[in-house]
C-alpha cells in the first residue's frame, strides 16, 4: 500500500508500507477453500462404494462367462479365491510318474478374460461355503482344489462372498446352484 505524506517543506511524497496478509484475510481464504472442497466431495460421492459394486458385478459377469464356456467346451471349471484375488481353473487329465492318468486342477492361462484378478488395495474377500467361512491361509499348495465349481452342465456350487473394505462397506454376493445371483450392499 502506498500512503501520501506531507513533509516539512510542504511537498507531498508517497511512501510504501511493508505489510503481509492480515489474519482476517487468511481466515477468509481458508474458509473459501474449505467450502470448495466440501462441494467437490459431495459432487463426486462415495467412490469406494461404487468401486466395490463394480468389482462385484465384474465377478458375477465372469462367472456367467465361465459357465457358458464350461457348457460350450464340455469342461469342468473352478474358481479359487484368496483374501484379495481370485483365479479360474480347469480340470485337466495328466499322466503321473507311474503312468497313470489322473485329473488335476490347472490355472487357466492365456485367456485374457478368465485370468487371475487381484483386488485394489484396501479391498478383501470373505468366502462362505454352506454357511462356513473359508480360511484362506489353510490352503494346500501341492494339490489345488477350487472353492467354487462351474460344471459342464451349467450348474455352479452355491456360495456367499463378501467384499469388504477398511471403511466398513460390505457388498454381499449370494450365488445359487443354478447360476442365479444376488448382490446387495450390506453397509
Amino acid at each position: 500500500m502506498y500512503y501520501l505524506q506531507q513533509n516539512f517543506t510542504g511537498h507531498v511524497t508517497t511512501s510504501k508500507r511493508n505489510s503481509g496478509f492480515s489474519l482476517l484475510e487468511l481466515l477468509v481464504v481458508i474458509v473459501i477453500i474449505g467450502i470448495a472442497v466440501s462441494f467437490a466431495t459431495l459432487a463426486f460421492g462415495d467412490n469406494q462404494a461404487d468401486r466395490m459394486s463394480h468389482k462385484s458385478q465384474q465377478l458375477a459377469a465372469l462367472i456367467e462367462l465361465a459357465k457358458e464356456q464350461a457348457i460350450f467346451d464340455s469342461e469342468e471349471l473352478g474358481i479359487l479365491f484368496t483374501k484379495d484375488s481370485y483365479a479360474f481353473y480347469k480340470l485337466t487329465s495328466v499322466v503321473d510318474k507311474d503312468r497313470k492318468e489322473k485329473s488335476v486342477w490347472k490355472p487357466i492361462e492365456g485367456d485374457r478374460i478368465l485370468s487371475k484378478r487381484t483386488l485394489p488395495d484396501g479391498l478383501q474377500y470373505e468366502l462362505f461355503l454352506e454357511g462356513v467361512q473359508v480360511n484362506f491361509s489353510a490352503a494346500n499348495l501341492k494339490e489345488i482344489t477350487p472353492h467354487v465349481f462351474v460344471l459342464s452342465d451349467g450348474s455352479i456350487s452355491p456360495f456367499e462372498l463378501q467384499l469388504t473394505d477398511d471403511i466398513d462397506h460390505v457388498f454381499k454376493m449370494t450365488m445359487a446352484g443354478n447360476g442365479k445371483y444376488e448382490i446387495n450392499a450390506v453397509n
